[in-house]
């Protein structure tokens, strides 16, 4: 008997569920109350990427760490001796720059241009012309009407007003395509400066140089060791990566670091791409770690690799739609009488955090319930 409730009982949860989805993409949500159910404006914004790794305070095994570009290129110089002491910054060798300044300064050409293109493409050239236009049919329909003028009058202003109009979002849809093509610009000039500076191979922290593997002229790519240096300080952490995710990161990312009730900021110092055989793990090294942290504490650290730009709202508005698992907004709207409703709407999932996540299917300004979500899933109490 137990058996047969529990299963009638599941029955009436699955009925209930899908009784919420079917009155929620039919017709908005009555909030229960204003005061019960927040909001947030739909912004932009950006969400940090950030890949959760674990390991350990100290330098890796061996004490050294090998040192790599960033990107490939030929060798113009190498900077350091064997056992030279170098301190956290030094220039250790240099790629030759030439072809990265090059297509530096072409893509800021282009950058430059694009914009002079969006500024050119934003004058308006065809509103006055239309309020014209519309003021010459407004008086041809009141001679019509008088009959001091012919339909045929009317029509053929009717037409150029229709013209006039066709021409306004023409203009308007020449604006939007110079503003993206003006943002594609600037981003390709700002990847192709962030190459250059690439170009040299800093020491990520104070060391000694305890092997050279290039010389100048030669090719190299981002697998390639160039220079090893060995730690003369024990600030430092050791984190094991997987090797797919070796590509993401690179020296200077910021590290979130929680170590035995220590809670601390650092930044990554070094990639070793070369995987370990005993493990099948690359490593890692990271910089700034407080000296007070015993060596060989286990570390959890969250490694912020990059920026996602888009539309933001906060992570507590959105719920999955629990017949497709697709992600869902509750989209407010006010009435003339204050009413306060939400309408549902699907939307796409980008990069998220914590906090914050970047989605597709909203736009600027709106504004979505963002605390008591939980509550517009209760029937509303009215309608089918």
């Amino acid at each position: 008997m137990k058996r047969v409730v529990t299963i009638a009982a599941a029955a009436v949860a699955v009925i209930a569920v899908l009784v919420f989805v079917v009155r929620h993409r039919a017709a908005p949500a009555s909030a229960p109350s204003r005061s019960r159910v927040s909001v947030a404006t739909v912004r932009l914004g950006s969400v940090e990427e950030t890949l959760d790794l674990t390991g350990r305070i100290g330098p890796a095994a061996g004490a050294q760490t090998k040192l790599a570009f960033a990107i490939a290129g030929t060798v113009d110089r190498v900077a350091v001796s064997l056992g030279e002491r170098v301190a956290g910054g030094t220039v250790l060798a240099q790629l030759d720059a030439t072809p990265l300044a090059l297509s530096a300064r072409q893509a800021q050409a282009d950058a430059r241009a694009a914009s002079a293109q969006e500024a050119y493409a934003q004058i308006d050239r065809v509103s006055v012309r239309l309020r014209v236009d519309e003021a010459e049919l407004a008086r041809q329909r009141a001679l019509l009407r008088a009959g001091v003028v012919a339909q045929r009058d009317v029509e053929a202003a009717d037409a150029t007003v229709a013209a006039d109009r066709a021409a306004v979002q023409s203009a308007h849809d020449a604006v939007v395509a110079a503003q993206a093509q003006a943002a594609a610009a600037s981003a390709r000039a700002s990847s192709a400066t962030y190459d250059l500076s690439r170009a040299d191979l800093r020491a990520p922290f104070d060391g000694v140089v305890v092997a050279i593997y290039v010389q100048p002229g030669q090719v190299v790519d981002t697998t390639m060791p160039i220079v090893a240096i060995a730690a003369s300080t024990t600030s430092l952490a050791t984190l094991d990566i997987p090797a797919t995710d070796v590509p993401r990161i690179s020296s200077g990312d910021l590290v979130h670091v929680t170590a035995s009730g220590w809670r601390f900021d650092a930044r990554i110092g070094a990639v070793a791409p070369a995987v370990n055989p005993a493990t099948g793990l690359a490593e890692v090294s990271v910089v700034g770690i407080p000296s007070d942290v015993p060596p060989g504490t286990p570390i959890d650290a969250t490694v912020v690799y990059g920026r996602v730009r888009g539309l933001v709202v906060p992570q507590s508005s959105l719920i999955a739609d629990p017949q497709s698992g697709r992600m869902l907004a509750f989209v407010e709207s006010i009435g003339k009488d204050g009413t306060q409703t939400f309408a549902v709407r699907h939307v796409g999932l980008g990069a998220s955090d914590s906090r914050f996540a970047v989605v597709r299917g909203l736009r600027v300004g709106e504004r979505v319930a963002a605390q008591g979500t939980i509550l517009l899933l209760a029937p509303t109490g009215g309608g089918d």
